[in-house]
Formats: structure tokens, C-alpha cells, sequence
């Protein structure tokens, strides 16, 4: 009888957990979420760091004009005088800055080097001489060829290259000089490499 009874309670309690799990509901929705909490205190500003060391001052700025040979027509003319070939260039970059601040230097490339104008050279075994130069004024540049005879082409030179150079430190009315400034840090005026050197260009 003892065995009956607690088989009776054993199934009864059974029953009743089944039943709790049977009525169980659906899970219910998610509650809003709650407020932010407030901003702490923000932490102190650090110290300013130490200024660094000035930069070293600017280089004169430089505008590199290439004319080819090929380009070129030749026509007759003078220089100071004497019977020469004459070419104009039109070049804007010849501005009133370069007049006031700056200069035009001159170069030729023949027999695989860079030479400054005026160019001058002895032909026919010392007999004659040729000469290639240059000017410049507001917004031209200008080249000149003549020798001994007179008028000159100066097939052999096939490129040249004029480096328009202004600096705002200086200024011509006031004695200032460009070239003056370049001789004064060490640099040959006639000479294309170390002018392209002086300013980080290449050759």
C-alpha cells in the first residue's frame, strides 16, 4: 500500500511540473532602453609643444623656355652693326617681374654639352669667328648669329634653353642684381649644371 501511495505522489508531481511548463506564456517585449548617463568630466588641456626652427629661405623661383633648331627660321638682319641672322621669340614668360626682379640666362646645346651664350667659337682653323647670343625685353627673347663674313647658321647647335630667373629681393632700381645674388652663393652664372644644381633641376 506504502508503494502505492508514493507511486501516486511521484506521478502527481509530474503531472503539475508538465502542467507549469504547458502554461507558460510567450516571451513578453523588450523594455525601452534607459537614459545615458551623464558626460564626465573632461581631462585638463596638455601644454602647447616647443615652435620648431624656421625653414631655410626660398630659392629665387626659375622658368625653363626649350627651343629646338628646328624651329628656328633665321631671318637677315643686324646686331650692334654687323650683318646677322636674328630670331624673335614670343614668350609671355618673359613678364615685367623678370624685368624688374629677374634676368634671362642663355644656353646652347652642341657637341653633347650645355654652353652659356654669348657663345663664341673660332672656325676654318682660327680664321673666322662665330657668335651666337641672346636678348630678351617684355615678353620676347632674341637670338643673334653672325661671324666673321657676316650673317651665320649655326647648324651644329640643336637645342637651346633659356632660364628665366626672378627673385622679389632684389630689384634693378635699386642697385639689386640677380646675378649678383647667384655669384654671391657660389654660382657660376655660365654655367647650366651648377645653376640646375643650385635649384634641385634636373639636367
Amino acid at each position: 500500500m506504502k508503494k502505492s501511495i508514493s507511486r501516486f505522489k511521484y506521478l502527481a508531481g509530474l503531472f503539475l511540473i508538465v502542467g507549469l511548463f504547458a502554461c507558460e506564456g510567450p516571451p513578453g517585449a523588450d523594455g525601452a532602453d534607459g537614459a545615458d548617463g551623464t558626460d564626465g568630466i573632461a581631462g585638463t588641456a596638455g601644454t602647447d609643444g616647443a615652435d620648431g626652427a624656421d625653414g631655410a629661405d626660398g630659392n629665387a623661383n626659375m622658368t625653363i623656355v626649350s627651343l629646338l633648331s628646328s624651329d628656328i627660321t633665321w631671318t637677315a638682319g643686324s646686331y650692334l652693326g654687323r650683318d646677322a641672322n636674328i630670331f624673335d621669340l614670343t614668350e609671355n614668360s618673359v613678364n615685367q617681374d623678370i624685368i624688374d626682379h629677374g634676368t634671362v640666362l642663355g644656353f646652347c646645346y652642341l657637341s653633347s654639352k650645355w654652353w652659356g651664350l654669348p657663345f663664341i667659337w673660332e672656325g676654318n682653323g682660327g680664321t673666322s669667328t662665330q657668335h651666337v647670343l641672346h636678348s630678351y625685353a617684355l615678353n620676347t627673347i632674341s637670338l643673334y648669329a653672325y661671324n666673321t663674313a657676316g650673317v651665320f647658321n649655326p647648324g651644329g647647335i640643336t637645342e637651346y634653353r633659356f632660364l628665366l630667373i626672378t627673385d622679389n629681393t632684389v630689384t634693378k632700381s635699386s642697385g639689386g642684381d640677380i646675378l649678383d645674388k647667384l655669384s654671391n652663393a657660389g654660382v657660376d652664372v655660365n654655367n647650366y649644371y651648377e645653376l640646375m644644381d643650385y635649384f634641385d633641376l634636373d639636367y
